[in-house]
């Protein structure tokens, strides 16, 4: 016996699944022998699109009733991505502002997929971030999408914009529409001047007007100005803006530089300021004042900045401005061009130089010849009385000259006349020197200095046409050169005198005195004189025999000092007289102790006739006078009668050896 059934499949809803996306065969009535019967059912899940899980039950009516055979469970996983709105409309933006919005991809599906959009066939004003990327199942990636028109244009429409899903069998499209109108401009020209390369700042006001946070770049246009690449302004916040003008260039001939800033919202709102440049010619680089003495060589450093991204070479011109008729004693000078890198600096050396005081104003100018642009500076020298200029030592013994010379130069084309100044009596120089023009004169002055010791002066030499030259002088006299020997020869007991003569340099009546180191050598003090010989009595008087050695020095405050060798011989007593005397009478012979010391003498006759007086000791340099009596014998001689007076000292002392003095007598009757 056979049994008819009739397959069926039920429980899956048709939203879920086609009807052609599960099928089985064999399909129809099928007719199964009883017990043994059977046939084998395909079952086939074929979906063409994303499927959620299902459950599905299959069937078989035999005899009017429905028999479940077996359940069916599935899903299938596909891309299925969408944007939350397909169309975009942004309005009217304006002119060179963007306009940003913002769309939602979501991923519905069960697997990842790459997306990526076609911006290559986008328009130039449209644009969106990110262009390309990865959705994962159930992630919502959010686009940014801007307008940013730059030509003027009415409602425009942007239709098919896809993006390619990884997977999905047609694109995500997405339309956008929008218009471009003319920015509103401040009524208001905002005016900038300065001089060239300087700067003017202003600044603008700048409003939010839409309810979000944001930051602008504003569009800066004109080279002469600059700000800041971007400002960040709160909702609805008033703020300022600074903008800086810096020209490069003079404006001439009523031009102006032109300029604008411009600022965009993310509402597509924009505000447009019109700029307008004026700059004058340039101020000076720096007013510089250098306080200097006259005649001294002074360098000036001159920064030049470069001020364009090219080398430029400046021509450079040297002016003096006041006085204004100068002549060959200033003189500026420096090299005719300088190289300057591209947006560097060098420094220009200038050189100055003047011979007499006086405020000299002068302007250097750095022009690049073909540009015509230039800078400057304004520099003035305050020449202040001059220096000294050199120091020169002179060393010499006193009364002996030392000669030095001073080179003066003349830059004028005529004559100039020197005259010389010095307090210092010992400095010679002629009181008038006349130097050529265009030339170098010489100058010779004279030290001739009468007393020992180191002394300074000062040399100062004027010219109405060139002011002052000071020169120091560092003088050494060194002290004198002994004179020549002065020679003495006497006896012991005797006294020698010589005029010492020496020349009186002072050029004042002054007085000199005299001393010597020995005893034996006396002086006299000399008497004033002015410019001529001097005299002074020296006298050499023994107190021993032998050689002697001394020293002369004769000095003045004025004349300086003298030093005089003295060189005495004393020679044995020689013996004096015949002292006549007549009977019954006496004389004094004068005697004097040339000893250092008192001393005692004695005294003897060889003829009874005469009698000498025996004295007490004798003082030292005091003369004593020596008592001779005389009687004639009465044999009735009629004479004369002779004899000889011997005083003698005792070594014993202090005498190296003993001394004695002849005194010849001779007796007379009455």
């Amino acid at each position: 016996m056979e049994t008819l059934l009739l397959l069926r499949m039920d429980g899956v809803a048709e939203s879920v699944l086609r009807a052609d996306d599960l099928s089985f065969s064999p399909a129809g009535e099928l007719n199964l022998k009883a017990s043994v019967g059977s046939c084998n059912v395909e079952i086939q899940f074929s979906p063409r699109q994303r499927t959620p899980p299902f459950t599905a039950e299959l069937q078989a009516k035999f005899a009017g009733l429905l028999h479940p055979l077996l359940t069916i469970q599935g899903c299938c996983q596909g891309v299925e991505v969408q944007l939350d709105q397909d169309h975009l409309a942004f309005g009217a933006v304006v002119q060179r502002c963007q306009a940003r919005k913002r769309i939602v991809m979501m991923n519905t599906g069960g697997i990842d997929a790459r997306f990526q959009w076609k911006t290559e066939n986008f328009p130039p004003e449209l644009s969106i971030t990110p262009a390309k990327g990865c959705i994962c199942p159930g992630m919502e990636v959010p686009f940014e999408v801007t307008f940013a028109p730059v030509e003027l244009i009415n409602d425009k429409r942007y239709e098919n914009l896809s993006c390619c899903v990884e997977g999905s069998p047609s694109p995500v499209t997405l339309t956008v529409t929008g218009s471009c109108i003319v920015a509103s401009t401040s009524k208001e020209v905002v005016n900038f001047v300065c001089p060239v390369r300087g700067s003017h700042s202003q600044t603008l006001p700048v409003f939010n007007p839409t309810n979000q946070h944001c930051s602008i770049r504003p569009v800066v246009e004109g080279e002469q100005w600059s700000a800041a690449s971007s400002v960040i302004l709160e909702p609805h916040q008033n703020k300022t803006y600074k903008i800086t003008y810096r020209p490069l260039s003079v404006t001439a001939d009523g031009k102006k530089h032109l300029g604008s800033v411009f600022f965009s919202f993310p509402d597509g709102t924009g505000m447009l300021y019109s700029l307008q440049g004026t700059a004058e010619p340039p101020k000076a680089e720096d007013n510089i004042v250098h306080e200097l003495p006259a005649k001294t060589h002074h360098t000036e450093m001159l920064p030049v900045h470069n001020w364009l991204s090219q080398q430029q070479r400046f021509r450079v011109l040297m002016e003096i401005l006041k006085p204004d008729k100068p002549d060959a004693t200033v003189s500026l000078k420096g090299l005719e061009y300088i190289e300057v890198p591209a947006l560097a600096r060098r420094d220009y050396k200038m050189s100055f130089f003047t011979y007499k005081e006086g405020h000299y104003n002068t302007k250097v100018t750095f022009r690049n010849k073909g540009s015509g642009d230039y800078l400057y500076y304004l520099v003035t020298f305050k020449a202040t009385s001059p220096g000294v200029l050199s120091t020169i030592e002179l060393v010499t013994p006193v009364r002996q000259t030392a000669s030095a010379t001073v080179q003066v130069e003349n830059p004028l084309t005529t004559v100039t006349c020197l005259t010389t100044e010095c307090k210092c009596p010992e400095i010679s120089a002629p009181l008038l020197h006349t130097v050529p023009g265009q030339s170098k004169g010489s100058l010779s002055f004279e030290y001739q200095p009468l007393c020992a010791g180191e002394s300074t002066a000062l040399l100062t030499l004027h010219s109405h046409d060139l002011g002052f030259f000071h020169y120091d002088l560092l003088l050494t006299a060194l002290p004198p050169p002994p004179e020549k020997t002065v020679h003495f020869n006497t006896c012991l007991g005797s006294s020698h005198s010589v005029l010492v003569k020496f020349t009186n340099h002072a050029h004042f009546k002054t007085e000199y005195s005299g001393k010597t180191d020995c005893p034996e050598f006396t002086v006299d003090k000399a008497l004033p004189q002015a410019g001529s010989e001097v005299s002074m009595e020296v006298s050499f008087e023994p107190h021993q025999l032998g050689e002697v050695r001394g020293q002369l020095s004769v000095s003045s405050a004025i004349g300086g000092d003298y030093i005089f060798p003295l060189h005495g011989i004393s020679l044995p007593p020689k013996a004096q007289g015949p002292f006549s005397i007549r009977t019954g009478h006496r004389v004094a012979i004068p005697f004097k102790n040339i000893f250092l010391q008192t001393t005692t003498f004695s005294f003897q006759v060889d003829n009874k006739c005469f009698t000498v007086k025996q004295a007490d000791p004798i003082l030292s340099k005091k003369t004593h006078n020596i008592l001779i009596s005389f009687e004639a014998p009465p044999e009735g001689f009629p004479g004369p009668w002779f004899g000889k007076l011997t005083v003698s000292s005792k070594c014993s002392e202090g005498h190296s050896r003993p001394c004695s003095w002849v005194y010849y007598l001779k007796g007379l009757p009455l």
